[in-house]
C-alpha cells in the first residue's frame, strides 16, 4: 500500500510521558495508521534524521474568534507546532448574536483583547446568528484545528437585551440563557466561558455584562453543561490572577455543579495547595499558566509603550527628529520626570498602571562604547549615575538616537520554577498564549510552546522533554475531552509536528502589515519547527505555508 505520507528516522515522543523511541510514522486518509520501521512506498516522505516527531500542541487560550475571516492559517500559532485550539474565551464570543447584538459585542471584544474594531469590522461577513451558524461559517479551511466555546457575554444579551449591561438576570432571564447554551451545547460547542474582572470594560468604560452576573446565573449555566456530560468551563473571577477565598469557592462550585473541569487563570504562591486540596475532594479545577514571560522590547523610535502616559505620549506621537530634539531637551524633562511616576491613562474603567520602571533592563546597545551596559536594569544605572530613572533612559536613548533597546522583564528566573512545579503537579497546564488577541499593542505571546521546549527543557532542564511534551498535548486532550487527538498512536488524526529540539524556541517579535485589512500586527515566529501537520497534511515546511489549509472546527459530540 502506498502511504500518504511518511515521516522517517525521527526520533518519537509520543505524548505519553513515556520514554522517547526512534521510528517512522505513516499517514494514510489523515490518520497515523502505522509505526516501526515502515517499508511500503509514500506519496511524501519527511526525512526526520535527527529531529523529534510530536503530537501537535494543543493551546486552551486563544482568541482566534474573528482571525479566520482574515487569517486561515492562525499565524502565529502555526508556525509553533499548534494543531489545535480553543476559542471563545474569557466570556467574548461572537455568537449566538441576534444582529442588532453584533456592534457592542465586536467593540466590547476588541477593547478587552486589544483588536481593531475598525478593520475586524471590514473583515467580518456577519453570516451567521446562531452558534452553529458561526461554525459553520470559519469552518472553511484552516491551518489549525478550532475547539470553540460560547461566550458568556453574548448569552446575555440573547437573553436580557440591553439590560444585559445593566443589572443581574432574574429567574425567567437565567432561564432563557440556560436554553440558549443547550442549543449551542447541541451544536458542538466545547462549553463556556465567562469573566468578572475588572478590566474587562467595554469602550465606554462599562463594565461588560458578565461583570454584572450573580454567582447564581453562572452555577445554573454549569448545571446546563452538566445536563451533556462533556466540555469545560473557563472563569476569570474578580480576584482574577490571584483568586480570593470567595472566588476559590465558587470556582469549586461551578466544577461540582457541572461535573466538568473548570479554568481559571494566573497564578500565586497558594494556587498549589487549594487546587490539590479542591482535586482531594473530586473538584476538577486546572490553573492555566502563561508560561512565556511577557517581556516586551522597546526602542523610542517607535512604540506604543508609553502612549497612556501623560507628556510622554504627545511627545512620542512628534516626528522622529523633533522627537529626538523634545527628548534631548533639558526643559522639557521635569515634566517628563513627573509623568514617568504616574499611573498610565488606560481605557475608560480600567485603573491604570504605573511605568514598572524596576523591571526595565537595557537590552541592545547600538555604540560599542556602551556595551557594558547591555543587561543592566535603568534603576540600577540611575543610581550609579546619580540620575532620576527616567533621565537614565533618556540620556542613553538620546546619545544612540533612539536605537537602544530596553526590555521589560515581568518574571524572575526563580519563578519559572515556581511555575514549572506548579505543572509538575498535573493541576496545571502552560496553556494560556492569548494568542489572536493583543494586536494592537506592543508584545505577542503565541510562541509558547517553543518557550517550554526551548527554555524549561533544553536550556535549564527544568522539564524533560518526554514531560513537557505531554503537558503540551496529551493532557489537554484528554482535560477536553479530545479522543483521537494528543498522541503519536495509530488510529490518531495526523496532528504533528517536527521540530529540533537543539534549536526550538521564541525569535524575536516583530511587526507585520498584514493584520484585518492590513493593518499592523504584532507576530511571533519561530525557530526549530521543521514542519507542522495537521490532518494528515503539511501545513507549514520550514515555517513556509505549503497552501494546505486542512484544519476544521472540531465539533463536541456525546461522550463515548
Amino acid at each position: 500500500m502506498a502511504y500518504d505520507l511518511v515521516i522517517r528516522n525521527g526520533m518519537v515522543v509520543d505524548g505519553t510521558g513515556f520514554s522517547r523511541y526512534r521510528a517512522d510514522v505513516a499517514i494514510q486518509d489523515g490518520t497515523v495508521v502505522e509505526i516501526g520501521k515502515i517499508r511500503g512506498a509514500a506519496a511524501a516522505t519527511i526525512d526526520a534524521d535527527g529531529l523529534f516527531v510530536a503530537p501537535g500542541i494543543i493551546d486552551l487560550h486563544t482568541h482566534y474568534d474573528a482571525q479566520p475571516f482574515w487569517d486561515k492559517l492562525c499565524t502565529s500559532s502555526v508556525w509553533h507546532g499548534v494543531t489545535t485550539v480553543l476559542t471563545g474565551n474569557c466570556g467574548l464570543t461572537l455568537a449566538p448574536l441576534k444582529p442588532e447584538h453584533r456592534e457592542a459585542m465586536l467593540a466590547t471584544f476588541c477593547c478587552v483583547e486589544d483588536l481593531p474594531v475598525k478593520s475586524l469590522a471590514a473583515v467580518l461577513p456577519w453570516n451567521w446568528e446562531s452558534f452553529a451558524e458561526y461554525m459553520d461559517a470559519i469552518d472553511q479551511g484552516l491551518g489549525v484545528n478550532m475547539m470553540p466555546l460560547v461566550g458568556h457575554n453574548p448569552l446575555r444579551l440573547g437573553a436580557m437585551g440591553p439590560a444585559a449591561w445593566e443589572r443581574a438576570a432574574d429567574a425567567d432571564e437565567t432561564a432563557a440563557m440556560q436554553r440558549l447554551l443547550g442549543t449551542c451545547m447541541e451544536a458542538g460547542a466545547w462549553g463556556w466561558s465567562t469573566t468578572a474582572s475588572p478590566t474587562h470594560a467595554g469602550p465606554s468604560g462599562e463594565p461588560v455584562p458578565t461583570r454584572l452576573a450573580h454567582n447564581d446565573e453562572r452555577l445554573a449555566l454549569a448545571r446546563t453543561v452538566a445536563e451533556f456530560n462533556r466540555g469545560v468551563i473557563e472563569i476569570l473571577p474578580p480576584s482574577v490572577g490571584k483568586p480570593d477565598e470567595a472566588d476559590r469557592q465558587h470556582l469549586r462550585e461551578v466544577s461540582l455543579a457541572s461535573g466538568r473541569p473548570v479554568f481559571f487563570l494566573g497564578f500565586d504562591a497558594d494556587a498549589r495547595s487549594y487546587v490539590e486540596a479542591a482535586a482531594r475532594d473530586g473538584v476538577q479545577l486546572y490553573n492555566l499558566l502563561r508560561a512565556i514571560p511577557f517581556n516586551p522590547r522597546i526602542t523610542l523610535t517607535n512604540t506604543t509603550f508609553f502612549k497612556n502616559l501623560d507628556v510622554w505620549d504627545v511627545t512620542m506621537d512628534l516626528p522622529l527628529a523633533e522627537r529626538l530634539a523634545a527628548l534631548a531637551d533639558p526643559a522639557r524633562r521635569p515634566a517628563l520626570r513627573e509623568a514617568a511616576m504616574q499611573r498610565q491613562r488606560r481605557r475608560p474603567g480600567v485603573l491604570g498602571r504605573f511605568i514598572p520602571w524596576p523591571g526595565i533592563v537595557v537590552r541592545r546597545v547600538a555604540l560599542d562604547k556602551n556595551r557594558p551596559l547591555e543587561g543592566r536594569r535603568l534603576e540600577d544605572l540611575a543610581a550609579a549615575q546619580g540620575k532620576h530613572v527616567a533621565d537614565a533612559m533618556l540620556d542613553l536613548a538620546v546619545e544612540e538616537r533612539l536605537e537602544t533597546v530596553f526590555e521589560l522583564q515581568t518574571r524572575s528566573p526563580e519563578e519559572d520554577v515556581q511555575l514549572v512545579e506548579m505543572v509538575k503537579t498535573g493541576h496545571a497546564l502552560p496553556s494560556q498564549s492569548d494568542a489572536g488577541a493583543h494586536l494592537n499593542t506592543n508584545f505577542c505571546t503565541a510562541g509558547e510552546s517553543s518557550y517550554v521546549l526551548g527554555q524549561w527543557v533544553r536550556e535549564r532542564q527544568l522539564l524533560t522533554l518526554e514531560d513537557a511534551v505531554r503537558r503540551l498535548t496529551f493532557q489537554p486532550a484528554c482535560v477536553m475531552g479530545l479522543r483521537d487527538r494528543g498522541l503519536v498512536r495509530t488510529g490518531f488524526a495526523a496532528d504533528l509536528m517536527v521540530f529540533d529540539l537543539s534549536s526550538i524556541g521564541v525569535k524575536e517579535d516583530e511587526v507585520s502589515h498584514d493584520g484585518p485589512a492590513g493593518v499592523p500586527r504584532r507576530v511571533q515566529r519561530a525557530e526549530g519547527v521543521h514542519h507542522v501537520i495537521v490532518g494528515g497534511k503539511v501545513v507549514l515546511d520550514h515555517g513556509r505555508h505549503t497552501g494546505a489549509l486542512p484544519g476544521r472546527v472540531l465539533r463536541a459530540g456525546p461522550p463515548s
